[in-house]
This record gives C-alpha cells, sequence and structure tokens, in this order.
C-alpha cells in the first residue's frame, strides 16, 4: 500500500458533491494507508472581498467572514457521511480533515513569501498566473469589476501554491487527488518547467520526493483517475499503469 494521499476540498467548486465524491473514495484508499482531506477554508476570504464592489468596507467582510465562517466543520461532519458509507475498504482512523490553520506556521509563511518572490522575479512563472487568474476571473459573476475579479484571483492561487508546498513537502504527502483540472502554474511547478523547484520555495534540500496530481476523468467513470502531467496536458497511464515498477 502506497503512502499518504491529499485530497483537497474546493469551497467553491461545485462538482465536489456527494454524488460525484463519494464514488471517487474508494479507489484512494484501497490504494493508499492514510487520506488527508484539506479544507482551504480561510482561501474563502479572497472571493468574499469582491463585496467591496457593493460598498462594504474591507474591515466589515474580514469581521463578518471570520465570526461567521465554518467551512471547516462543515466539510468535517461531510466526509464523516461519506467515509461511513463507503464499504470496499476499511477507512477506520485511516483519514483526517485539516484546515488552514492546521498548517499556517512559520515555514509556511517562508514558504509564501517565496511564492511571492517567484511571481514577482520569475516571468514564466508570473505569467502563467496571471494567465490562470484571468481565466478563472472571466468565468466568475460579472456583478463584480473584471479587473477586482482577477486581482483577487491572482492572490488566491499563489497562496494556494504555498499552501500546496507546505503539506507535501515538509509532510511528505507524494501524492493529490483533484477533482478537476489543476491550473497550469502548480502542474509546471511539480513538473520542474520553472528554473526554481517546490524544495526551493521550501528552503528544502531536494531529495527524492516526486509529487504526482491526480484528476477525476468523469468521462471514463467516477473512480477513474489520471496523472495530470505538465503544461496543462494529462500523462497517457491512468493510475493503475502508473504505479506499476519505478515510480520515478
Amino acid at each position: 500500500m502506497l503512502g499518504p494521499a491529499l485530497f483537497p476540498i474546493s469551497l467553491s467548486n461545485q462538482v465536489f458533491s456527494t454524488e460525484t465524491v463519494l464514488p471517487a473514495l474508494p479507489y484512494i484508499f484501497t490504494r493508499h494507508e492514510r487520506v488527508v482531506f484539506f479544507v482551504a477554508d480561510h482561501l474563502q476570504i479572497y472571493n468574499k472581498a469582491l463585496r467591496r464592489g457593493e460598498g462594504f468596507a474591507l474591515s466589515e467582510i474580514l469581521q463578518d467572514f471570520n465570526g461567521r465562517q465554518h467551512y471547516l466543520q462543515e466539510r468535517n461532519r461531510w466526509i464523516e457521511r461519506l467515509t461511513a458509507r463507503i464499504t470496499e475498504a476499511n477507512v477506520n482512523g485511516r483519514w483526517k480533515v485539516i484546515g488552514t490553520d492546521d498548517i499556517a506556521d512559520a515555514k509556511c509563511f517562508r514558504i509564501f513569501r517565496n511564492v511571492m518572490l517567484a511571481y514577482y522575479s520569475v516571468h514564466n512563472f508570473r505569467a502563467e498566473v496571471d494567465k490562470a487568474a484571468r481565466e478563472y476571473a472571466i468565468r466568475r459573476s460579472e456583478r463584480y469589476a473584471l479587473a477586482e475579479r482577477e486581482g483577487l484571483s491572482r492572490g488566491y492561487l499563489l497562496e494556494e501554491i504555498a499552501l500546496s508546498v507546505r503539506i507535501h513537502i515538509f509532510d511528505g504527502i507524494d501524492f493529490e487527488y483533484y477533482i478537476g483540472d489543476q491550473v497550469a502554474p502548480m502542474l509546471n511547478l511539480y513538473s520542474g518547467k520553472y528554473d526554481f523547484s517546490p524544495f526551493d520555495l521550501a528552503e528544502m534540500p531536494p531529495g527524492d520526493q516526486r509529487v504526482r496530481l491526480y484528476g477525476l476523468d468523469g468521462g471514463r467513470g467516477t473512480d477513474h483517475w489520471i496523472e495530470q502531467s505538465a503544461f496543462g496536458g494529462v500523462r497517457k497511464q491512468d493510475l493503475d499503469a502508473s504505479l506499476v515498477g519505478d515510480p520515478s
């Protein structure tokens, strides 16, 4: 059985429903010793900040968000209900749910600072972050100005990258399963396209660790995962094929 796997849960993506997630989980539990569900709860503040366009002061938005958001508790109860329905594998004691505050330590701050340095100093990384942020912003509600949507999407993405590196590199989680397509900057970071690596961002010496990112191929079944490659594409092998032989 393989080591731990990460399962990020998007709070703003409607595909994270019981109908989609439940059939996809047994596939992961039968292959990994444990599963870490990551709820990026505090990243939602970037979405809430769009309310500035409605006349709300930032202080009001922050106070309202910190006083009323219960995303982590809600998703924890949801995962409890889902895992209770899994019969294909014994999941007892083999999963946990974490939120942003669980990893927002000094290590995470250093990574975030280095992600920001990369954004402002590495042209191809900045260009791909900007492109991904703009594409996401265009798909969002037009009730807010595009420039505001784009800027906040960019902030969301940069912090998301930092959180990802914090979990994978420091917690030694080599596998990630995400329902949907990863954005190009995330894929290309882990695939070695840039002149810096996740280890550089974490200020760690490079090792043999390789992070593998998988997406759910809904067209081939609710439990068919494929490894996503750099440049926004997918590798030809599916999960089973990719685990045969040398994983490097």
